[in-house]
């Protein structure tokens, strides 16, 4: 019997918020395909997923979490402070921080499937990687640009010259 694939397709994160919020509200959890880089290299665009609860409001330095920003845009980040209004943020692959009130935190991540393989955050492996990187944080403002020179230069590519050539 051939395995049968289920069918994709994009819905637009405000509905989508919708349909998480009656799955978290009835105590369960919510699996979201994740879109973007900020992540990375914990989670890759459109490969891995990420297990959702509802957040409580105690939240803590290392956690992953979903919030929205004023202007309506969803943002999966980790926690890298906390503050007496919320909490500080930043995506792995960045290093600007932003501060987000409790108010705008909808969720936390509890596990995440990468690579098919699925990790729970109370992992020692994971833990130890959350407290490397958030540690690390003031060295990503140069560890950062120096992986995407590295990178350029690996492809061949002039510094400031973007993947595609003129035509």
């Amino acid at each position: 019997m051939a395995e049968q694939r289920l069918k994709q397709r994009r819905i637009p994160m405000e509905s989508l918020m919708e349909l998480l919020n009656v799955q978290m509200e009835k105590g369960g959890s919510a699996r979201l395909t994740v879109t973007g880089c900020s992540m990375m290299p914990m989670l890759y665009n459109r490969r891995d997923t990420v297990t959702l609860i509802p957040a409580d409001g105690k939240e803590k330095k290392g956690d992953v979490i979903l919030y929205k920003r004023e202007d309506g845009t969803y943002v999966l980040h980790r926690i890298i402070a906390v503050t007496e209004e919320g909490y500080i943020c930043c995506g792995d692959n960045q290093y600007m921080r932003e501060p987000v009130f409790r108010q705008q935190v909808l969720a936390r991540v509890t596990d995440f499937t990468r690579k098919g393989k699925n990790v729970t955050v109370e992992k020692k492996s994971y833990k130890l990687y959350t407290s490397l990187w958030v540690g690390l944080f003031p060295l990503r403002r140069f560890y950062i640009p120096l992986r995407r020179y590295l990178g350029k230069v690996g492809r061949g590519q002039k510094y400031g010259e973007s993947k595609r050539k003129e035509e």
